[in-house]
């Protein structure tokens, strides 16, 4: 957080850099800064242009505004800059947007023709090399928050409810077009005239339209932190209510002289406060200005004044504050606190709320090594009864996520349902599982937290609040999802196409978190969810054209496995393709070089009966080691030595033979596919990988060599002439299938 004098910057959109409020802006990719540019914080009335900024913006808006100064200061979504129109001399405020950063089209279409005079005025909007940017009035007053630091005591209520008329006109204009502005804090409210004081709202970077009023949801670490209302802190929660609330805190400041959490200095124990308790408003005296802070502080959004109560509030009435339906739960209090974030805590309920609101924070301090805080929180709770409801305890192997979900259901068991940020209700399980099956973020892997540690019934026991739903229906969901899980691995094994089968076990086996997202999205699913799942899968089968995809789309009890196998599809389509296209491309280079290849093959004749004499040298050196061997062994007779030497000379006499004729019919085509030598390693290559993966390499490898060497041993005439026999098998084989190569060659050269 900032310091009391200091306004707390608006966040922007996660994965995008903060900048100091201090900070130069970063030229554009290619451009430059001078080196001794100077940074002019003078007023811009009587500063002349400064040279060399221009080369900062983009080259149409170069030719058309010359920059005075830059305004960026903490601003996040884009740079701000003070510039003159080059053809009138007019002042006017540039804002351009950064790189990949887009505002909402349809707030912009709105500041393009909205006359809204509480609402600053965009002369123009648009884009230039990739980047948006708008054209809006200069208001030379400084903005509110400027103002009321001059204000230490806070403003009285004639001049509060001034600028509170103004800013609820702005509001409504921008609400009856859709648009929610989501930044409404002093520093967004600009002084227009001192005398009378004039206000407008400006900085709408991360406005958003919604439509007709309906919530919308976004990522809740998007814009001011105190100036956030609860809905928005705990779900991302945005409706115009949003609006009314940071009117609200907005309103509270300008009463009191300082900030709403000037005395907090950590985020997220601001995030917690919000989200877990009424706004204080004992230091508001004026009562009409409290009765305002509290219509518009209320938690729940349904409850919160809008446009017609305000308005009732500044003719002098007095509308209505609802009472926030605050949850029944855990009611006693602790004599001694829990600090937690700087706050003491006596509710169990409280406390529940903010270590989840801040769920990394709070395992890293429980479950990070140091004992203390844990063993602090369990004193803590020996203050309370037991609450009625069993929590048991986690198993010793249980991720630290999993243990702080047990540790908060023992603080109170009727919070309702979090874990990692979800809200697991029944109604948000589908969108979980579509997420998991998709891969966003780490939503597969809390499904797969959900399922091993079995953490639905844990958190069925939560009752719903304001702004989160309870645990209502979710053992029926798991119940239905169990059944699925089952399912699923019934209908692999019935696959009837092999390769499918395998690759939906190898996704069961070794993709669990997918697998069990998308048994849980198969149990949970809206229409809207099967709907989406039907197109893809029809879209894919015609796309893909695979006869054992298409079967399983059109078999209903398939329709998920068939999900599932979209990828193994897609795969198997490309590589088919491919194939194809190979084979193509090899027919028509068949056909283009038919004439080369054969001059090829009979020139090269000479070169394939040199392979023939290599590979039968090769043979004869392992005839003569054999029988060298046998002789130096002793066992066999003189004459069998003999008969060997004869049987070794026919052998290699045959192979010559047989291995000259292959080579000549062969030609250039003999090595390596045909060859002994070459055919011969090819072949033993597969044979030894074969064996490997079946780890039988060693043991077939000793059985040969004992065979070999008995029969050399003891009948040297065997091995030659069954060798010579294996050679003539083999080459004939051999012939056959270059033959069959040549015929199929010849065949696709006649089809052309």
């Amino acid at each position: 957080m900032t310091a009391p004098d200091d306004e707390p910057p608006t966040r922007t959109d996660p994965g995008r850099d903060e900048l100091a409020a201090d900070a130069l802006t970063a030229p554009d990719p290619g451009r430059s800064r001078p080196d001794d540019e100077p940074v002019t914080t003078l007023d811009p009335d009587r500063t002349p242009p400064v040279s060399g900024w221009s080369r900062i913006l983009p080259a149409r808006l170069d030719e058309r505004f010359q920059i005075v100064r830059d305004l960026t200061g903490s601003g996040q979504q884009g740079d701000v800059y003070l510039v003159l129109v080059r053809d009138s001399g007019e002042q006017r405020v540039l804002k351009v947007h950064r790189p990949g950063s887009r505002p909402d089209q349809r707030v912009l279409d709105f500041l393009a023709r909205q006359p809204n005079r509480c609402v600053v005025t965009v002369y123009e909007t648009g884009a230039e090399e990739g980047r948006q940017y708008e054209v809006m009035e200069y208001l030379a007053g400084g903005n509110l928050f400027e103002w009321r630091r001059r204000q230490p005591s806070g403003v009285d209520r004639a001049v509060v409810a001034g600028l509170v008329r103004q800013l609820a006109d702005g509001l409504a204009g921008l609400h009856s077009a859709g648009v929610v502005h989501r930044d409404i804090k002093p520093g967004n409210v600009l002084i227009r005239t001192l005398e009378p004081l004039e206000v407008v709202i400006a900085d709408l970077g991360i406005s958003t339209h919604v439509t007709g009023g309906e919530a919308f949801t976004w990522s809740n670490t998007v814009g001011t932190v105190p100036y956030m209302p609860p809905e928005f802190v705990s779900g991302g929660q945005i409706v115009p209510a949003f609006d009314w609330w940071s009117l609200g805190v907005t309103v509270y400041e300008l009463a009191t002289g300082r900030g709403l959490f000037a005395g907090v200095d950590h985020e997220r124990a601001v995030r917690s406060w919000i989200a877990t308790r009424p706004v204080e408003l004992d230091a508001v005296t004026d009562d009409r200005i409290r009765l305002l802070c509290r219509g518009l502080l209320a938690m729940a959004p349904e409850n919160r004044w809008g446009a017609g109560q305000v308005d009732l509030w500044l003719q002098g009435g007095s509308p209505p504050v609802a009472a926030d339906p605050l949850p029944q739960r855990t009611t006693t209090s602790a004599d001694e606190p829990y600090v937690y974030l700087g706050q003491e805590y006596r509710e169990r309920d409280m406390l529940a709320a903010a270590m989840t609101t801040n769920w990394n924070f709070s395992r890293t301090l429980l479950f990070d090594g140091d004992r203390g805080p844990r063993r602090q929180l369990a004193e803590w709770l020996t203050q309370f009864p037991e609450p009625g409801v069993p929590v048991g305890r986690p198993d010793r192997r249980a991720s630290d996520d999993v243990r702080l979900l047990y540790q908060l259901r023992a603080v109170d068991p009727t919070y309702p349902p979090c874990y990692r940020g979800w809200n697991i209700t029944r109604s948000h399980l589908p969108e979980l599982a579509s997420e998991g099956v998709q891969g966003t973020g780490g939503a597969a892997d809390i499904v797969a937290e959900l399922w091993r540690a079995d953490l639905l019934p844990l958190l069925a026991t939560g009752s719903a609040s304001q702004n989160l739903g309870g645990g209502d229906g979710l053992p029926e969901a798991l119940y239905r999802w169990r059944g699925e899980v089952d399912n699923l691995r019934l209908l692999a094994r019935s696959l009837p196409d092999a390769g499918a089968r395998t690759e939906m076990s190898r996704v069961l086996r070794d993709e669990q978190p997918y697998a069990l997202s998308l048994s849980l999205l198969a149990a949970t699913a809206t229409p809207a969810h099967r709907l989406e799942v039907r197109r893809v899968l029809d879209d894919r089968r015609q796309a893909l054209n695979l006869p054992w995809f298409s079967d399983l789309v059109d078999r209903r009890e398939f329709e998920w496995i068939a999900y599932a196998l979209v990828p193994y599809a897609t795969r198997q389509a490309n590589r088919r393709d491919l194939e194809e296209r190979a084979r193509q491309a090899r027919e028509a280079w068949l056909r283009r070089t038919e004439r080369q290849r054969e001059w090829s093959r009979r020139q090269n004749r000479p070169q394939a009966l040199g392979y023939a004499v290599t590979g039968v040298a090769a043979v004869a050196v392992f005839l003569f080691a054999l029988i060298g061997f046998s002789n130096a062994m002793g066992v066999a007779t003189r004459s069998q030595i003999d008969d060997g030497w004869l049987a070794a000379v026919i052998a290699l006499t045959v192979t010559t033979v047989t291995e000259s004729l292959l080579a000549w019919d062969t030609g250039g085509r003999f090595h390596p596919a045909y060859s002994f030598l070459g055919a011969g390693s090819i072949a033993l290559g597969r044979a030894s990988r074969n064996l490997i993966a079946r780890r039988i390499a060693v043991p077939v490898v000793l059985v040969i060599l004992a065979v070999l060497g008995t029969l050399t041993v003891y009948r040297p005439v065997v091995p030659p002439f069954v060798l010579a026999a294996g050679t003539v098998v083999w080459a004939v084989r051999r012939h056959l299938a270059w033959r069959e190569q040549d015929r199929r060659e010849r065949a696709i050269v006649r089809a052309a």
